[in-house]
């Protein structure tokens, strides 16, 4: 059933036909009182969505630096260990070194295994001191140096010298990383840039400690911080100390104060790795050559929306840069945040999400078309395309999310950094339905005007018409 009078169907929906070029009488009568609420509704809808664009690009800036571009991109350097002893779990030991590097501050770095370990960190960092200390065993031990064998090592470190190494076997520790709850750096001074730690122990630790030094404080004795076999600290111990926490002034840089902190979150290496060698690599992707072929890429887009969609292809295009731009503007933040790690396959699986995402909108303004083709007003052709493809779009956008967030923390090794990748699935479903929601449809509601009074250039002409 048509409603005459004011030109909706039954359901509410606004039809036009051959005599769509001129405005409604209604909304021609109060043109002069303003602009109407549903073109203020448009206008404030796509400024919304071009605040979020603009923050998108100021997030991903500058792109070197926040994106990382990672070996792949920006090059770097390759840090090769092999194995001190034999065979072991190289692959439980990248996920520790992985884990040690993000925690000291070293960004895009790739850890691999295979014979031994692989390191390579992007370039523009200084990481050398970084990646010997997160290679490093790990075993931080607590010894009285009552318990130290070696004559001249115990007299050096009498004499308050640090960095004396004990050989293996040559003392005894009462504790060691299963007894250390934590260890946090602790600047020494405002200005100095040494560092101290200060060590938590476990309540099985604690309680060790307070037996040792409550039978060293009558005698002056003293407690060696060792760290991999080198003695970092030897403070004397004047009260015994029960409550299960002790600060060392130890003067330490903070690389190796925040490498002691690492190696007690990770454990001990589960594989002891060699000396490194360290040599340069080459980015494997030219910027500039990226760069150009995005280029030719946008231009063929553009011109094979418009060779099938006329005008309304302008809209579709505008959609495609969208989604593009808050794919890399959410990739950004999630790399500022540290849980993004750019790699030439995570931008690559970006894209294809970014295209498969675009597909979908596409569809959707296929549908567009073809209502308004079919004599629906442009004005609510956006919504009962919505409707239709409504269940299809929340299907997408579920396995979007839960696909992604499954190759991230399910199926990739280690987790956190291992298979960046997965997290553009998600990033693509939220810039997806941002685009559409904030982004297509209004725009498309916005030209209604252009396409009533001009069908035909933007490929919307009624079927009959069309067919002439």
């Amino acid at each position: 059933m048509r409603d005459e009078k004011n030109g909706k169907g039954a359901t509410g929906v606004r039809r036009w036909g051959a005599t769509a070029g001129s405005a409604p009488r209604g909304r021609a009568g109060r043109a002069g009182r303003g602009v109407p609420s549903d073109a203020r509704s448009q206008i404030a809808t796509l400024l919304a969505a071009l605040v979020l664009l603009v923050a998108s690009v100021l997030l991903a800036l500058p792109p070197a630096e926040v994106l990382g571009w990672g070996v792949d991109f920006a090059g770097g350097t390759s840090y090769s260990y092999a194995l001190a002893d034999g065979a072991a779990d190289t692959a439980a030991t990248a996920v520790a070194v992985r884990s040690r590097l993000s925690a000291l501050g070293v960004r895009g770095a790739r850890v691999s295994s295979g014979e031994g370990v692989t390191v390579e960190v992007p370039a523009g960092q200084d990481a050398a001191d970084a990646v010997a200390v997160a290679t490093r065993p790990g075993r931080v031990e607590l010894v009285r140096l009552d318990a130290i064998s070696d004559a001249d090592a115990l007299a050096r470190v009498q004499a308050g010298a640090s960095g004396v190494v004990l050989a293996e076997g040559t003392y005894e520790a009462f504790l060691d990383n299963s007894s250390i709850a934590s260890i946090d750096p602790v600047r020494l001074s405002a200005s100095s840039d040494l560092y101290g730690i200060q060590i938590a122990f476990t309540s099985e630790g604690a309680e060790a400690f307070a037996e040792v030094t409550s039978e060293l404080a009558p005698v002056g004795g003293q407690v060696a911080v060792v760290f991999d076999g080198t003695v970092v600290a030897a403070p004397g111990v004047s009260d015994p100390i029960t409550d299960g926490v002790v600060t060392v002034s130890a003067g330490l840089s903070l690389t190796d104060a925040a490498g002691m902190q690492a190696a007690v979150r990770t454990g001990v290496l589960p594989a002891e790795l060699g000396e490194g060698t360290a040599a340069p690599l080459a980015p494997a992707v030219s910027g500039t050559g990226l760069l150009r072929a995005l280029v030719v890429a946008g231009v063929a887009a553009l011109a094979a929306l418009l060779a099938t969609m006329r005008l309304l292809g302008l809209v579709a295009y505008v959609g495609l840069v969208s989604v593009a731009v808050l794919e890399v503007g959410g990739l950004a933040a999630l790399s500022r945040a540290g849980l993004f790690v750019p790699t030439g396959a995570a931008y690559v699986v970006a894209a294809i999400v970014v295209c498969a995402t675009f597909l979908e909108l596409l569809r959707v303004l296929w549908r567009v078309r073809s209502c308004v083709r079919g004599g629906t007003d442009p004005r609510d052709a956006g919504r009962v395309a919505l409707r239709r493809h409504a269940r299809e779009l929340a299907v997408i956008a579920v396995a979007f999310v839960a696909g992604g967030l499954a190759l991230f923390l399910l199926v990739s090794e280690g987790g956190l950094a291992s298979n960046p990748a997965g997290l553009a699935w998600p990033v693509a479903a939220v810039a997806g339905a941002l685009t559409l929601l904030l982004v297509c449809l209004p725009l498309t509601s916005a030209f209604s005007h252009a396409m009533r009074a001009n069908p035909g250039a933007w490929g919307v002409a009624p079927r009959d018409e069309g067919d002439r």
